[in-house]
């Protein structure tokens, strides 16, 4: 790698950082707050980008404007879910959890093989698919695109979170739910309310998927490791760690698979997970349990 490359890496690495955040980011609000291991997020994902690829492909609507729609649907889609099988595990043991969201998962995928096959898929991106130059740096438009849209939605996420009277609801709820409870606190409306948002943000990452590279229907079990390694680095902080971690993860790809053979890049990124699950054994957030 020549010291001429390094700017194009840095920007590629920060780009994809904000994308791997993108993903993580329903995962991370339902893991913090409801403490639920939600091993159907990526399912969820890419189905939300199919039907993203359907708006915008089939139907001809503005891949920007498309987004809105889709989270919406999955928004709805998210209460469907809590109110048919994440309310009726409440009290089941983890393991039991676990093993219905597996459930879910393939059985969303089996759907999904089934109405759209296998095949690889690109979102059509019409004016989203200029690449600008500047000096000797290509720059994808989507890609810019995409991260400005994670760090706004991060951005306002943080702001309900920590200066609205929901947002305080919903820290309490994270913190100890008999507790919310006995000060007033409507938490089976608000967990249902927490998960559905949960499942908007997996379909608002899944948009960002579509905006930024192809993808398969069965391609979402990466893209689950990857959001488990952003929401695991990022700690059990604040929501914007997962930028934070989502970064680092990108810069570290990038890099490394310029530097060593592509082989080694999930090797150093899962060594980094150790390393800082060993050295700091709660991420960048540095607390022991995750606020949101």
């Amino acid at each position: 790698m020549s010291l001429s490359q390094l700017p194009q890496l840095l920007i590629n690495g920060m780009l994809l950082g904000c994308i791997y955040a993108g993903f993580a980011l329903g995962l991370s609000v339902i893991l913090g707050v409801l403490k639920v291991v939600n091993l159907a997020h990526s399912a969820v994902l890419v189905l939300a980008t199919l039907c993203y690829w359907e708006l915008v492909n089939a139907l001809g609507v503005d891949p920007l404007l498309s987004i809105v729609p889709i989270v919406v649907l999955f928004y709805f889609f998210g209460l469907a879910l809590h109110r048919g099988v994440a309310q009726r595990l409440a009290r089941e043991h983890d393991s039991t959890v676990l093993l219905a969201f597996f459930g879910i998962m393939v059985t969303i995928e089996s759907i999904a093989v089934l109405i759209w096959t296998t095949d690889t898929r690109n979102v059509r991106l019409g004016y989203l698919g200029t690449v600008l130059r500047f000096w000797d740096l290509n720059i994808a438009l989507s890609r810019v695109a995409a991260a400005v849209l994670i760090i706004l939605v991060l951005t306002v996420i943080h702001l309900l979170l920590t200066r609205t009277l929901t947002g305080a609801a919903i820290r309490g709820l994270s913190e100890n739910r008999d507790v919310a409870s006995m000060v007033g606190i409507g938490v089976d409306r608000l967990t249902r309310r927490v998960f559905a948002a949960g499942t908007a943000l997996a379909a608002f990452g899944g948009c960002i998927l579509g905006l930024a590279m192809p993808f398969t229907p069965q391609g979402h079990v990466r893209w689950l490791a990857w959001a488990f390694l952003v929401v695991i680095i990022g700690g059990m902080g604040s929501v914007l760690n997962t930028l934070l971690a989502g970064l680092a993860i990108g810069l570290t790809e990038s890099i490394v698979s310029v530097v060593l053979p592509t082989q080694y890049t999930y090797l150093i990124l899962y060594a980094i997970l150790a390393i800082a699950l060993l050295v700091r054994r709660t991420g960048l957030g540095g607390v022991s349990e995750r606020a949101v």
